[in-house]
C-alpha cells in the first residue's frame, strides 16, 4: 500500500499486506468483533508495528491485562499512578460529580475558584464566603488568582457552593446578604454525591487527596498521569508504550467511565495546548463500556473522534459490536478492521460490508476484513501474531 518514494512509517498487517500509518489510523480506526475472534490481537499487532519504528502510542486498560506488554510504561491508578484533584478545572469536576445541568455546572466552577481564593490569597483554611463581602473586594482577588495547579479543600465543596447562592436584598455593592435556599436546595443531590465520592479512601486515592490518619499505608513512588500524558504527547516515545491502568477500578463502572473520560478530555487538551508534537495512537480497549452515551457531546472519546486528527490524535477502540455505539461516534470512523460478525443487524451499521456478510460470520479467529475509505474493495486478512505482545485475554480452558 506504500508507493515507492513515499517516506512512511508502514505496518505488516498480514503476511500479505503492509499499510502506511497515515492511510491506516490517519481517520481513526475502529477494530470489531465477537469475543474471541481476534481483536485485541489486532490491535497488538498494529501497535507493535507503530512501536517499533518509535512512534507514540497509549493504551488505556480496563482491567491490566496489557501491563505486561514489552517496554510498557506502566501507571496504574491509585497505585503508583494518580490524576493531580489540583488541576482539575471547573468542567473536570462537572464531569467528575455528573453535573449536567448547565447553571449548576457554573456554581460548581465559581465554588472551586473561591475555595482556591480562600486557600492562596486568603491563606486560611475553610470557606470563602460571600455573604456580605463587597464585590470590588472579590474582584481583586480573582485577579490575584494565577492560572496554576493550586491547592484546594474539595471536602468544602459543599459548604462553598451554598455560598454561591449568595444574594443582594438592598446593598448591590456587595455580592450577596443573604443565601437563596430555594437555588441551592437544586443542589443538594450533587452535595450528597460529593460528600460521599470524597469520603471513599480510594477516591481520595486516585486524585492524590490528603488520606486520613488511619488509611495511610507504606508508599510507592507516585507520579501524575497528567504528567505522563504530556510528556508521551510530546516526545517520541523512544519504542515505548504508555499503558494506563484503571483495573483498580474495574468494578465500579460509574467511576470508570468518569476516569476514560476524564483523561482522554486531558489528552485533547494537552495536544491542542502543545506548540510541537508528535502524532499519538489512543488504544482505548472495550470502549463501549466507558461511553457515557446520554452526554456524548462532552465525552473525552467522542471529543477525540471529532477533534483529535487536527491536532495529530488518532484513536483506534475495540467493541464486540457496531449495535455498542452511538450512531455519532460509529460515523467518526473512517476505517474499520471487522473480525466475525453473526448477525445482519451488526453490518447493517458499516454499510461497507453488507455485501461481505457470509464471509465475516464464517471468520476464523485471527481473520479480518479490512474496510473505509482507504481501502475499497476491502480486503480480506489473516492478521500476524506477534508472539511478543501476547497478552492477558485467553479463555480459560476446560479441564
Amino acid at each position: 500500500m506504500t508507493k515507492k518514494g513515499e517516506n512512511m512509517i508502514s505496518i505488516p498487517l498480514s503476511a500479505e499486506l503492509t499499510v502506511s500509518a497515515d492511510k491506516l489510523l490517519q481517520q481513526h480506526l475502529l477494530i470489531v468483533g465477537a469475543t474471541g475472534s481476534g481483536k485485541s490481537t489486532s490491535a497488538m499487532t498494529i501497535l507493535h508495528g507503530l512501536m517499533d519504528q518509535n512512534q507514540t502510542a497509549m493504551i488505556i486498560d480496563p482491567t491490566g491485562e496489557y501491563t505486561h506488554l514489552p517496554n510498557a510504561v506502566v501507571a496504574k491508578l491509585g497505585y503508583n499512578a494518580y490524576i493531580d484533584y489540583e488541576k482539575l478545572t471547573g468542567q473536570d469536576l462537572s464531569l467528575l460529580f455528573g453535573v449536567t445541568d448547565h447553571d449548576i455546572q457554573e456554581k460548581l466552577s465559581d465554588a472551586l475558584d473561591s475555595l482556591k481564593i480562600q486557600k492562596n490569597i486568603v491563606h486560611e483554611n475553610g470557606i470563602y464566603k460571600k455573604v456580605d463581602r463587597p464585590w470590588n473586594t472579590f474582584e481583586k482577588d480573582m485577579h490575584s488568582l494565577y492560572h496554576y495547579p493550586q491547592p484546594v479543600d474539595l471536602e468544602a465543596l459543599p459548604e462553598q457552593l451554598r455560598q454561591e447562592y449568595a444574594m443582594p436584598v438592598d446593598n448591590f455593592d456587595l455580592i450577596g446578604q443573604k443565601i437563596d435556599e430555594t437555588g441551592f436546595a437544586k443542589c443538594l443531590p450533587l452535595v450528597r454525591r460529593i460528600k460521599r465520592l470524597t469520603s471513599q479512601r480510594r477516591f481520595r486515592q486516585l486524585f492524590h487527596m490528603p488520606l486520613l490518619e488511619d488509611e495511610i499505608e507504606p508508599s510507592h513512588m507516585q507520579t501524575d498521569v497528567m504528567y505522563l500524558l504530556r510528556l508521551f504527547a510530546s516526545h517520541r516515545s523512544d519504542h515505548k508504550i504508555l499503558v494506563i491502568d484503571c483495573s483498580s477500578f474495574a468494578g465500579d463502572l460509574e467511576i470508570g467511565q468518569v476516569i476514560v473520560s476524564l483523561l482522554t478530555t486531558a489528552l485533547l487538551r494537552e495536544k491542542q495546548q502543545l506548540r510541537q508534537s508528535v502524532p499519538v495512537t489512543l488504544l482505548i480497549d472495550e470502549a463501549h463500556r466507558y461511553l457515557m452515551t446520554e452526554y456524548l457531546a462532552t465525552n473525552g472519546i467522542f471529543r477525540i473522534a471529532r477533534e483529535g486528527r487536527k491536532v495529530g490524535l488518532f484513536l483506534m477502540l475495540t467493541t464486540q459490536s457496531p449495535l455498542d455505539l452511538p450512531v455519532e461516534l460509529l460515523g467518526q470512523f473512517g476505517h474499520y478492521l471487522v473480525h466475525q460478525l453473526n448477525t445482519s443487524r451488526e453490518l447493517e451499521q458499516i454499510p461497507a460490508l453488507q455485501s461481505y456478510s457470509q464471509r465475516i460470520a464464517h471468520q476464523n479467529v485471527g481473520q479480518a476484513l479490512l474496510a473505509g475509505n482507504n481501502f475499497v474493495p476491502p480486503k480480506e486478512l489473516a492478521i500476524l501474531f506477534i508472539s511478543e505482545m501476547n497478552h492477558q485475554t485467553t479463555t480459560p480452558q476446560f479441564f
